[in-house]
């Protein structure tokens, strides 16, 4: 070795180097043999800096964190103390398990759990075990899946009067002492996430007033009323914490929490599922859901996936795409028809090529997408919201265009609708094995709703419930969700059926002729009536002047 070589080598350890490149090495390996086994792997990724400015609030916690990504971020140590007070409620609902064995089954998932988050996990082993431990017991007391469980009472002990049973009888009252300081705190871990429970019920209830039915002015002054005990809570914590809970970058896998709340009630975890699944109803309760009770999601790879589920469009729609599929053969021999008729489409060879070339459709989709409301409506399209139906339930996804009647389910946009959506998209965009329902759904409002005079119109339908300021702050809302979104027109997505026969609607010459004399001569009956009179009387001038030419070819004798 040269002594260039030495100095340089004084400067850069090159073993230490090369040990801490085969160790990055082994990892990304490690986790290229995980993708490839486990096909249905769901990965918890971070989401790329560029999209994360857009709205940094939509992807980060703003008052707990959860998983490693967030974890030790200075401004959410304040309600760390909150996951300390559950794991104390957890460890006293069953005195049997030890802190150690907690500590043991977190051991033992360490690997699955660190397989599951896409960048490596850095932070030591000890405080990923109890970054775990914690996050998982957070988790299952404040979204009441411990609920139904009791504190085990030991057993009497009733004195003989030996003295030696007297002792005995002395420490089996120290043992009740401290079975009621547990009874005590788990009553009081209780009743304060029944206060936040029913604090949760009364925002629900309280946006409950707040439906299309109400004007916009009352929506943004009505304040709801509390009781007092509710303050206590926090009604601002609640609401972030909401949330918190359903951002990407902020979940640990829930088999953690399966496997705390085994050491805690035993293998039997379907109460554990059914209270979950309750709280996250609670949170999205503002939106249509097809899921019933006896269908509720029994496995998911995290809270987020769970809110998924919900947004998913119906099976129903499904069939609906198969009728829509029947009808564009019909419709195919009727712009045939039109087109003897010079009433069909603009571009009839247009329209025939991409009903049989794929690529020209995509081509033709590619240059227009989905079309503004306004111009669906000067179409003569008639939008209308989908009412609810508890016997027959639907999804916000269920949208559907039948004989010139576009239905679409009731939206009601505030302050957290962005956030919600955002992190929907990136769930889909990093996960595609899960679908681009959502996306495709986002992509669709954002264009049919890209202007304010959109909005006002969809909000006078009752499809647009506005809890923001103006129609201008939704179309801005909906305009950024879609910024940088990877989604292609050419391959089959959930609204590919709808958006292909509105166009054939929007084209059609003849449609867009009878929806403009409707919307500007018939929409007022003084215009109808003067629009009548002024065609009556020019038939009645025609008329005449027939009968006056023939009155000269053929004089009377």
């Amino acid at each position: 070795m040269t002594e260039g070589e030495s100095n340089r080598a004084d400067v850069v350890d090159i073993d230490e180097l090369v040990i801490s490149m085969k160790r990055e090495l082994n990892y990304y390996w490690s986790l290229g043999e995980r993708l490839d086994g486990e096909t249905e792997l769901c990965l918890i990724y971070k989401v790329p800096q560029h999209i994360r400015m857009i709205d940094r609030i939509a992807y980060e916690p703003i008052v707990q964190s959860i998983g490693p990504y967030h974890h030790g971020t200075p401004a959410l140590q304040a309600m760390e103390k909150e996951k300390w007070n559950c794991l104390d409620y957890i460890l006293k609902l069953n005195p049997e398990k030890t802190l150690r064995d907690y500590l043991m089954v977190m051991w033992e998932l360490e690997n699955q759990a660190k397989s599951c988050y896409l960048e490596e996990i850095k932070m030591e082993n000890k405080k990923f075990l109890r970054m775990l431990l914690l996050d998982g017991c957070f988790i299952l007391v404040s979204l009441y899946g411990t609920n139904g469980i009791g504190v085990p009472m030991p057993i009497e002990y009733v004195p003989s009067g030996n003295p030696q049973e007297d002792i005995e009888e002395s420490r089996l009252g120290q043992k009740r002492a401290s079975w009621e300081n547990t009874k005590n705190e788990a009553t009081r871990i209780e009743n304060k996430t029944a206060q936040s429970r029913h604090l949760t019920e009364n925002l629900v209830l309280a946006s409950e007033q707040s439906k299309p039915s109400t004007s916009r002015q009352s929506m943004q002054h009505d304040k709801p009323v509390y009781e007092d005990d509710f303050d206590q809570v926090g009604p601002w914590y609640t609401n972030f914490l909401a949330h918190d809970l359903l951002l990407l970058e902020n979940q640990i896998p829930f088999f953690v929490v399966k496997r705390v709340y085994e050491l805690v009630a035993g293998k039997d975890t379907s109460i554990l599922l059914n209270n979950i699944v309750k709280f996250l109803e609670g949170i999205i309760h503002f939106y249509p859901r097809s899921i019933q009770e006896s269908e509720r999601p029994k496995d998911f790879y995290h809270l987020l996936h769970l809110c998924h589920m919900y947004f998913r469009p119906s099976k129903k729609m499904e069939e609906g795409h198969h009728y829509q599929a029947r009808r564009r053969y019909f419709n195919y021999f009727l712009q045939m028809g039109c087109k003897f008729l010079k009433l069909g489409l603009q571009s009839d060879e247009n329209v025939q090529n991409s009903s049989l070339n794929p690529q020209s459709d995509f081509l033709k989709a590619s240059q227009h997408c989905w079309r503004r409301a306004v111009q669906y409506h000067e179409a003569g399209v008639e939008f209308r919201r989908k009412e609810f139906d508890k016997n027959n339930p639907h999804s916000l996804l269920d949208v559907r265009f039948i004989n010139g009647v576009m239905e679409i389910p009731c939206l009601i946009i505030d302050d957290s609708t962005g956030s919600l959506f955002r992190n929907l998209i990136a769930f889909e965009q990093t996960c595609p094995q899960f679908g681009n329902d959502v996306t495709a759904y986002v992509v669709f409002m954002t264009q049919l709703l890209s202007m304010p005079d959109d909005v006002t119109l969809l909000a006078r339908r009752g499809i647009i419930v506005d809890q923001l300021r103006s129609d201008k702050g939704v179309s801005t809302l909906l305009t950024k969700l879609s910024k940088d979104i990877v989604f292609s027109f050419n391959y089959y997505y959930y609204l590919k059926p709808v958006h292909q026969s509105i166009e054939e609607h929007y084209q059609m010459r003849l449609k867009r002729w009878m929806a403009w004399l409707w919307q500007n001569h018939f929409s007022n009956p003084w215009l109808g009536l003067a629009a009548i009179a002024g065609t009556f009387i020019l038939l009645c001038t025609v008329v005449q002047t027939i009968f006056t030419l023939f009155s000269y070819a053929d004089p009377p004798a």
